[in-house]
């Protein structure tokens, strides 16, 4: 790390783990600041009077507001912190519903310390985390929407976040063509790739190429 300082809200409504997590992240870099909050809408409130963070660690159970809310509640008001969720539920279903509403990232309470701090070094670069013992049950599960033939009944009828089109625009993102080489390989100008791209940006809740590859294959659109 530089020695800018990062400046990380936690929010967990249990204040012992809340001290308890803000002790750990400190230790990982002296560039990281933690200001906690034990409920979600005093981060919301802080952030609507102009307080600026660098990232958001939160709880996923909450009484007052649970982790989705609270990314939910980020999004309509355009705030664009990446999420990393920490929680002591680790099963599939959840893991996958915060990486498809918008988190960053997901660490059970239960993992070392090493790996929360690789956590949120990978997602302070825009890209999404997620200990790879749950990326394999995402990859191997059936009913993960990771998998395409494998979507579970309470996904059957959902339509993809992007189109036809914008599809290939990702692929091509993803192999690291530029805007140019895009608009070269499919025909198209430059102005509509940049529209393209502008649009999965939107859909898929990220603001930049590593991130939006991270997590378009996170959610299995694409290889």
């Amino acid at each position: 790390m530089t020695g800018k300082l990062v400046e990380i809200a936690l929010v967990d409504d249990h204040r012992m783990f809340l001290d308890g997590l803000r002790e750990v992240i400190v230790s990982l870099d002296p560039a990281y600041r933690c200001t906690g909050f034990a409920s979600p809408h005093n981060l919301l409130a802080e952030i609507e009077s102009g307080r600026r963070y660098d990232l958001i660690v939160s709880d996923l159970v909450m009484e007052e507001m649970n982790g989705v809310a609270l990314i939910t509640a980020l999004q309509a008001r355009k705030c664009t912190i990446p999420v990393l969720i920490v929680s002591g539920i680790d099963t599939l279903p959840p893991v996958e519903k915060v990486l498809r509403i918008g988190a960053m990232g997901f660490v059970p309470k239960s993992a070392p310390a090493k790996v929360l701090g690789t956590a949120i070094e990978q997602v302070l670069r825009g890209e999404i985390f997620l200990p790879p013992e749950l990326w394999s049950v995402i990859e191997n599960d059936p009913h993960s929407p990771r998998l395409p033939e494998g979507r579970s009944p309470e996904h059957a009828g959902e339509e993809r976040p992007v189109g036809a089109r914008q599809l290939e625009v990702l692929r091509l993102v993803a192999e690291g063509y530029s805007n140019r080489s895009i608009s070269e390989v499919l025909g198209i100008s430059e102005n509509t790739v940049k529209t393209h791209i502008k649009q999965i940006f939107k859909q898929l809740s990220v603001t930049r190429r590593t991130a939006c590859v991270s997590k378009a294959r996170a959610m299995g659109l694409i290889d």
